[in-house]
């Protein structure tokens, strides 16, 4: 409910403001809602996706966040019609839509598995696994109990192992996790998503496209990225994690080197090659092809994977807010760029890609097909019980988590007693 709090409180000063600061305002708390769902949706959804189509679920919210630029892209060209402030307030207005839809939905969703498990509430979870993946395609019908035994085993294996934020600077396979969840939006942002999606209509128009047509070429990028993520849903458990970023990858790499071949050309013909201009116009939908097919879904699925559950959170909040602080720099930063050194500023972006493609193919491991606690073996640690061994629960611990922790507590410091008495002698 805070989202939706903060969410309509932000559209409703935003519509009906009556000064710069009063919008001002009203993005600001609208902005809050929007880092609340960025946080916590894509790890609901891994915590409660079968690990055979966990991919497509991100891969569905990829396309439904798509839809909404597509969207919001034509009744930007639509409103251009209305000379009126009516057409800036029935455009904000509009976001009072998505939070009363979630407002009324919310409800009947499951609470996640691994969160109930977490509170000791093993009947509700395992209740909410056989309803989610009892009986789902290419399962055994006995799967929602091996996984739920599975997640139990595990969690009271990293209670016992006191997993906390502080094993995040500790731990060497932490480590890695976090420079990957880190890495991969920082670098999908660098790849140039954001000056050509942004600015895509002053790179229009500074290409010899007109203003109108530029407006629709703004909603014909989106109908685009919407129709290449669609497809990009559907390969992503098929292909696996690493074949479907890196295809996205080069294409984007491959795109933007010919994108800055072809504007170098344009800006050298005086800007006055409009041919030259086409052809950069037309690679940067082949680099939008490349992103949509798979970078945002996979941001969505893969942090949210191969974080553990009791940092899971604190993964995804680190995630969202590179991706946030980049954006910001790249938002301010841009329209100075293309003005003083147009082509040249994309160069960074090239050579951006050129290091994703090297991280990508000798760091991240493969995930799919994997269940959430299976993954913990890639970065070397113990998986508590093997999925396939998971028929019975092995030495159910009935214990509460505090209990556990506090015994662990009581042992170290008998043991550390023990030492300081041995080095005395």
């Amino acid at each position: 409910m805070t989202h939706f709090n903060n969410a309509l409180v932000g559209a409703i000063l935003q519509t009906a403001a009556q000064n710069i600061e009063m919008l001002f305002v009203g993005r600001v708390i609208g902005g809050i809602a929007s880092g609340l769902i960025f946080g916590v949706c894509p790890m609901f959804m891994s915590e409660i996706s079968p690990p055979e189509f966990r991919g497509r679920v991100g891969g569905l919210y990829n396309l439904n966040i798509n839809l909404g630029y597509t969207l919001t892209e034509w009744m930007g060209l639509g409103f251009s019609y209305i000379s009126s402030d009516v057409a800036w307030r029935l455009f904000l207005g509009l976001q009072h839509v998505p939070p009363i839809l979630m407002a009324i939905f919310t409800p009947f969703l499951p609470e996640s598995p691994r969160f109930l498990i977490m509170k000791g509430r093993y009947d509700e979870a395992l209740e909410v696994i056989k309803k989610l993946h009892g009986g789902a395609p290419g399962q055994d019908d006995d799967f929602y109990i091996r996984e739920f035994n599975q997640i139990k085993a595990q969690h009271e294996l990293e209670v016992r192992e006191r997993v906390g934020l502080r094993t995040v600077l500790r731990k060497p396979s932490y480590r890695k996790r976090m420079f990957i969840v880190v890495f991969q939006f920082a670098f999908a942002m660098f790849t140039g998503i954001i000056p050509l999606q942004n600015y895509q209509f002053i790179l229009y128009t500074y290409l010899g496209v007109t203003n109108k047509t530029a407006l629709v070429m703004v909603g014909v990028w989106g109908t685009c990225g919407t129709i290449f993520c669609i497809i990009g849903a559907l390969l992503f458990d098929k292909l696996g994690r690493r074949k479907s970023l890196l295809g996205s990858l080069w294409v984007q790499f491959l795109a933007s080197i010919a994108m800055v071949i072809f504007w170098a050309r344009f800006q050298l013909s005086g800007n006055t090659d409009l041919l030259l201009g086409r052809f950069t116009v037309g690679f940067m939908f082949v680099y939008l092809v490349g992103y949509a097919f798979i970078m945002n879904a996979f941001g969505y699925t893969y942090p949210s994977e191969i974080m553990p559950t009791p940092i899971r959170a604190a993964g995804n909040a680190v995630a969202f807010c590179t991706f946030n602080a980049i954006t910001i720099m790249l938002v301010q930063v841009t329209p100075i760029a293309i003005e003083h050194i147009a082509w040249r500023y994309f160069l960074i972006f090239i050579i951006c890609d050129a290091i994703f493609i090297v991280v990508v193919w000798w760091v991240y491991p493969e995930t799919v097909g994997k269940t959430l606690e299976e993954i913990a073996a890639l970065f070397g640690d113990e998986v508590a019980v093997d999925i396939q061994e998971a028929h019975h629960f092995p030495d159910t611990d009935t214990r509460s988590d505090e209990k556990i922790a506090s015994e662990v507590t009581e042992a170290e410091r008998v043991e550390d007693i023990g030492k300081d008495h041995h080095d005395s002698k």
